[in-house]
């Protein structure tokens, strides 16, 4: 990004959370690849992440199969009470 003339810059007013959610609503990224090079490594790099999860959900079924997983109470507490919140938030969003 270039800007020509620092002294027109545009500084964010701090605003509410419900102008905020709305300004967040309107804001659409999006990413696109130009050249077949980006497409393929694109690909690669989606093929070799499912490959990676495969074999992690596979090592974690067998942990359990075997008596060998022990997850962490509190870990599995405090992940429950994020997806909560994040839900929550989300939901708050979308109405």
């Amino acid at each position: 990004m270039k800007v020509s003339d620092a002294s027109t810059a545009v500084v964010p007013a701090v605003t509410s959370r419900a102008a905020q959610s709305a300004e967040q609503k309107e804001v659409k990224d999006r990413v696109s690849v130009s050249t077949p090079q980006g497409e393929a490594a694109i690909r690669t790099a989606m093929t070799a992440m499912d490959a990676s999860r495969a074999t992690r959900v596979a090592e974690v079924v067998n942990a359990v199969r075997n008596g060998q997983y022990y997850p962490s109470p509190t870990t599995m507490a405090q992940k429950l009470v994020s997806e909560a919140e994040v839900e929550g938030q989300l939901r708050t969003m979308l109405k």
